[in-house]
């Protein structure tokens, strides 16, 4: 399946742990494992299906809550995973606190 960004998915849930966050989202009906991990070096996204018009540039991606609350970075797009993988120092410490608070992840073409 090939998609245009912007896309939004929805998270089904999210569970906290010392170094990660993983959890599920759907996107046009189907479920997808969700991970969201530290990562100071450098900023990336993997997903499970492949984008058109995807250049090097980095992405706009945000997660965010009906409350407003929301985490976000500019991420770069990595090769195609087997599931949805954010790797981002500033998601990951944005969500420490309100990773209950999440139900959306969106990713537009900055």
């Amino acid at each position: 399946m090939q998609l245009k960004l912007p896309f939004k998915l929805k998270v089904k849930y999210l569970l906290s742990h010392e170094e990660n966050f993983t959890g599920r989202a759907v996107f046009h009906e189907k479920e997808y494992k969700l991970l969201i991990k530290n990562q100071e070096k450098k900023s990336i996204i993997t997903v499970p299906f492949s984008t058109m018009g995807v250049t090097e540039d980095r992405l706009l991606v945000r997660i965010s809550g009906p409350s407003g609350v929301y985490a976000e970075d500019h991420i770069k797009l990595g090769s195609q995973s087997e599931e949805i993988i954010i790797e981002s120092n500033d998601m990951f410490n944005e969500m420490i606190n309100n990773h209950e608070k999440f139900d959306t992840l969106e990713i537009f073409v900055k």
